[in-house]
């Protein structure tokens, strides 16, 4: 079996998955109506991020395309002040990675690319102040394969 080749992605490969992940999530069926969303950013009130926390080229194929991994972060802000408030808003970020693992329902990445692979992480608290209130920020760790078919 072929050895993988760690190789970071371009600054420009990242802003393009970048965008690409940014149009994706908002697709997403279970983004609240009164949220915001935002990439590599949280914004004052509810809010939806997704960040991008590093990613490598694993493998090069003959034609100029590769296999490349992307480590995503997946973030929910809100503010819960019950249980069952803070357990809805946990179901948020676990609906929306859930619905990335569905890879048949996911829509094609532009460029020659196709997500081939999506595995979710266990969803986690973080307790924030923002603005005097406190703010409760659900994540979950991504991982993201996908190749780009060469010329």
């Amino acid at each position: 079996m072929a050895e993988e080749i760690k190789e970071r992605l371009s600054k420009t490969e990242y802003d393009k998955v970048g965008e690409m992940l940014l149009e994706l999530i908002a697709e997403c069926p279970y983004i609240p109506k009164d949220a915001k969303i935002k990439y590599n950013a949280l914004e004052v009130g509810k809010c939806v991020s997704i960040s991008t926390i590093g990613g490598s080229i694993k493998k090069w194929d003959i034609a100029g395309g590769f296999t490349a991994e992307l480590a995503i972060r997946i973030l929910y802000q809100s503010f819960p002040t019950t249980n069952s408030q803070m357990i809805n808003a946990q179901a948020v970020v676990d609906n929306i990675t859930g619905w990335m693992e569905d890879i048949e329902n996911l829509p094609r990445l532009t460029k020659n690319r196709t997500i081939t692979k999506i595995t979710a992480g266990g969803t986690f608290p973080d307790v924030e102040e923002v603005e005097g209130d406190k703010a409760t920020v659900y994540v979950s760790n991504v991982v993201m394969e996908y190749r780009k078919k060469g010329a």
